[in-house]
């Protein structure tokens, strides 16, 4: 029986853990179920040297008494000349991999928690008495959980089709996170992306820094991508009007941000102004007041919330300048492979040809948080793209009703709690769960 037990091995587990070393749990209470190298995962498991952060060095804020905590590290420890811009030093995200998976032992006193390599299909049990179904056939046992599993991996986000005698093939990169796979393509392929956020921009770079000389095609609604972070500081607090509805909360942000380029200091500058206070605005709001404003403004919200690193702006428009890439206006709707060809068929009805597509739509759904809403130990959040909890990162089995010591932190809590993805906020929330923890509130709620 794990007294504490953190699911995952990502970002949000190894703060996770780190905060609540650092709040004076001990570590032989801890327990972290995950199969890859704690502090990694996904994001940060890059083998790419030209995967970036879209973040400078002075924004990871791990802890709140040490908020440079991380750009102290960097200069320490990272040799990257190629970090510098005018807006900061945005370093590999390998690096800063390195960096996280180094925080549970330099918070460890004597022992380290112990790291079960291994994945959680399940769990099953009720308050304080929980079973973890692992994919070794084995089961844990423990009184507290923490789901921090982070982003999963992304999956096709349409149908994949090919010849029954054809496998699949590198031709097809479902998840390109690592960068490993982007190693093997021939300059003279035309390459088709499927999405155009980050991880698109992120093949961008790769694919500039790797001499790449045929066309790339990039699949989008629309023809944006998100600007490059500028030198942006946080001058003045709004003044937000009290009672506030989403329409009310669409007009009062429109007025607030000045006319100005969205690439721009000053308009970057009002945009981060807003972002401290809009979590406690968004979870004021009813789940159908959430789910309108995000059908409205989710798209926008996530073309300026994950601005990108000057790096790889400068990588696209090396492209463009050559005419090397375009958009390509719709929604894929079909991938057909075939004959080391590939073509993606759109809903509009328009047809892409390339010779390898990468996926870079972003990220799935994660099987755990589906397996607890099918055994009804968990429901869906407001926007159903994660399971719903509290203000104490609490998850709620009924609308009313919540678990004690089932809890999740990270990524997934955004549609109840709202912006949680940057790398603070997620650090924010594990900073303010070890202190209950450790205050006892944790263990007294049983």
């Amino acid at each position: 029986m794990k007294e504490v037990l953190i699911i995952g091995d990502g970002f949000a587990a190894a703060v996770m853990a780190a905060h609540l070393l650092r709040s004076g749990v001990a570590s032989t209470s801890i327990a972290i179920v995950g199969p890859g190298e704690v502090g990694k995962g996904n994001a940060y498991g890059c083998d790419s040297q030209f995967f970036r952060l879209n973040i400078r060095e002075d924004l990871p804020i791990i802890f709140s008494e040490d908020p440079l905590h991380f750009s102290s590290w960097a200069q320490e420890n990272i040799n990257d000349p190629h970090a510098k811009t005018d807006a900061g030093y945005f370093y590999r995200r390998q690096d800063f991999g390195r960096y996280v998976s180094g925080l549970i032992m330099r918070e460890s006193k004597s022992s380290q928690p112990e790291h079960i390599k291994a994945r959680v299909l399940g769990i099953s049990g009720t308050e304080g008495f929980w079973n973890l179904e692992l994919d070794d056939q084995s089961v844990l046992s423990a009184q507290h959980i923490i789901i921090a599993t982070g982003n999963p991996p992304p999956t096709w986000p349409c149908e994949v089709s090919s010849p029954k005698t054809v496998k699949p093939s590198v031709e097809l990169i479902e998840n390109p996170w690592t960068g490993s796979a982007l190693e093997v393509i021939n300059p003279q392929e035309n390459i088709i992306l499927l999405g155009g956020g980050l991880t698109a921009l992120d093949v961008i770079n790769t694919l500039v820094e790797r001499k790449h000389l045929g066309m790339i095609y990039v699949i989008s609604p629309r023809a944006v991508l998100p600007p490059a972070q500028a030198n942006w500081q946080r001058k003045v607090q709004p003044n937000w009007p009290q009672n506030l509805t989403p329409a009310k909360m669409i007009r009062f942000m429109r007025n607030y941000l000045p006319s100005a380029s969205t690439a721009s200091p000053e308009w970057q500058s009002a945009w981060e102004e807003l972002r401290p206070n809009i979590n406690t605005i968004w979870q004021q709001f009813s789940p159908h007041q959430k789910r309108s404003l995000f059908k409205r403004l989710g798209w926008l919200w996530n073309l300026y919330r994950f601005r990108a690193s000057p790096q790889t702006i400068a990588a696209y428009e090396q492209l463009r300048a050559k005419n090397q890439i375009q958009f390509k206006l719709g929604r894929a709707k079909e991938i057909q492979y075939y004959q080391s060809q590939v073509k993606v068929l759109l809903a509009n009805g328009a047809e892409v040809n390339g010779d390898r597509i990468i996926n870079c739509t972003g990220v799935a759904s994660d099987p755990l948080l589906r397996k607890l809403i099918e055994d009804q130990l968990a429901i869906f959040d407001p926007l159903g793209s994660g399971i719903a909890v509290d203000e104490n990162w609490r998850v709620l089995h009924a609308p009313q009703k919540r678990w004690n010591t089932l809890r999740m932190i990270g990524p997934a809590t955004m549609g109840s709690l709202g912006d949680v993805i940057a790398a603070s906020a997620i650090a924010k929330q594990a900073e303010q769960l070890a202190a209950q923890i450790s205050r006892g509130s944790f263990l007294n709620n049983l």
